[in-house]
Protein backbone atom coordinates (compact mmCIF):
# COMPACT_ATOMS: atom_id res chain seq x y z
CA UNK A 1 0.00 0.00 0.00
CA UNK A 2 1.32 3.32 -0.59
CA UNK A 3 2.37 5.83 1.47
CA UNK A 4 -0.09 8.80 2.00
CA UNK A 5 1.53 12.28 3.31
CA UNK A 6 -1.83 12.64 5.32
CA UNK A 7 -0.77 9.60 7.33
CA UNK A 8 2.48 10.97 8.90
CA UNK A 9 1.21 11.48 12.26
CA UNK A 10 -0.36 8.06 12.48
CA UNK A 11 2.88 6.49 10.87
CA UNK A 12 4.66 8.77 14.12
CA UNK A 13 2.31 6.79 16.43
CA UNK A 14 3.58 3.90 15.23
CA UNK A 15 6.89 4.31 14.96
CA UNK A 16 6.72 5.20 18.74
CA UNK A 17 5.02 2.62 19.79
CA UNK A 18 7.82 0.07 17.70
CA UNK A 19 10.56 1.92 19.84
CA UNK A 20 9.16 1.80 23.37
CA UNK A 21 8.03 -2.37 22.56
CA UNK A 22 11.84 -2.21 22.02
CA UNK A 23 13.14 -0.83 24.86
CA UNK A 24 13.31 2.67 23.81
CA UNK A 25 11.48 4.23 26.87
CA UNK A 26 13.73 5.84 28.81
CA UNK A 27 14.10 10.03 28.09
CA UNK A 28 11.66 9.47 25.02
CA UNK A 29 11.92 13.11 24.73
CA UNK A 30 15.10 13.94 25.01
CA UNK A 31 15.49 10.92 23.31
CA UNK A 32 14.08 12.07 20.19
CA UNK A 33 14.83 15.37 20.53
CA UNK A 34 18.78 14.21 20.23
CA UNK A 35 17.59 11.39 17.23
CA UNK A 36 16.40 14.98 15.60
CA UNK A 37 19.50 16.72 15.66
CA UNK A 38 21.10 13.49 14.48
CA UNK A 39 18.83 13.36 11.17
CA UNK A 40 19.47 16.84 10.67
CA UNK A 41 23.52 16.74 10.75
CA UNK A 42 23.14 13.68 8.15
CA UNK A 43 20.68 15.14 6.28
CA UNK A 44 23.33 18.53 6.08
CA UNK A 45 26.39 15.67 5.35
CA UNK A 46 24.72 14.42 2.11
CA UNK A 47 23.81 17.83 1.05
CA UNK A 48 27.36 19.03 1.59
CA UNK A 49 29.03 15.41 -0.45
CA UNK A 50 26.34 16.30 -3.20
CA UNK A 51 27.62 19.51 -3.57
CA UNK A 52 31.23 18.83 -3.69
CA UNK A 53 32.16 20.14 -0.26
CA UNK A 54 33.15 17.12 1.59
CA UNK A 55 35.98 14.39 0.81
CA UNK A 56 33.86 12.05 -0.77
CA UNK A 57 30.86 13.09 -3.08
CA UNK A 58 27.56 11.68 -2.91
CA UNK A 59 24.10 10.99 -5.21
CA UNK A 60 21.20 13.12 -4.54
CA UNK A 61 18.97 10.19 -3.42
CA UNK A 62 20.74 10.24 -0.05
CA UNK A 63 20.07 13.92 0.10
CA UNK A 64 16.44 12.95 -0.23
CA UNK A 65 16.46 9.28 2.20
CA UNK A 66 17.90 12.15 4.90
CA UNK A 67 15.80 14.66 4.48
CA UNK A 68 12.80 12.05 4.71
CA UNK A 69 14.54 10.94 7.90
CA UNK A 70 14.08 14.56 8.97
CA UNK A 71 10.43 14.47 8.45
CA UNK A 72 9.65 11.52 9.71
CA UNK A 73 11.68 11.76 12.99
CA UNK A 74 10.72 15.20 13.64
CA UNK A 75 6.73 14.01 13.58
CA UNK A 76 7.93 11.18 15.98
CA UNK A 77 9.50 13.65 17.92
CA UNK A 78 6.34 15.78 18.32
CA UNK A 79 4.66 12.71 18.79
CA UNK A 80 6.57 11.77 21.69
CA UNK A 81 6.48 15.08 23.20
CA UNK A 82 2.52 15.39 23.03
CA UNK A 83 2.70 18.00 20.00
CA UNK A 84 0.23 18.09 17.33
CA UNK A 85 2.47 19.06 14.78
CA UNK A 86 0.06 19.50 11.93
CA UNK A 87 -1.59 22.45 14.68
CA UNK A 88 2.01 23.93 15.27
CA UNK A 89 2.67 24.16 11.35
CA UNK A 90 -0.78 25.64 10.71
CA UNK A 91 -0.10 28.28 13.33
CA UNK A 92 3.30 28.97 12.28
CA UNK A 93 2.39 29.09 8.39
CA UNK A 94 -0.05 31.76 9.20
CA UNK A 95 2.84 33.86 11.14
CA UNK A 96 5.22 32.94 7.89
CA UNK A 97 2.58 34.32 5.18
CA UNK A 98 1.08 37.56 7.90
CA UNK A 99 4.84 38.66 7.74
CA UNK A 100 5.23 39.27 4.14
CA UNK A 101 8.01 38.76 2.02
CA UNK A 102 10.63 40.83 0.68
CA UNK A 103 9.38 44.87 -0.01
CA UNK A 104 11.83 44.44 -3.34
CA UNK A 105 14.47 41.78 -4.72
CA UNK A 106 17.87 42.19 -4.61
CA UNK A 107 19.91 43.91 -7.07
CA UNK A 108 21.80 41.71 -8.83
CA UNK A 109 25.68 42.61 -7.99
CA UNK A 110 24.84 45.06 -5.50
CA UNK A 111 26.54 44.64 -2.01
Amino acid sequence: MPFVLNDLPATAADVAKHLEAAGFTESAPLRQTLALAEEVGEFVGAVRRHAGMARRSGPFSDVEAELADVVLTAFVTAHTMGIDLRQALEDKLAVVYARGWRESPPVAGAQ
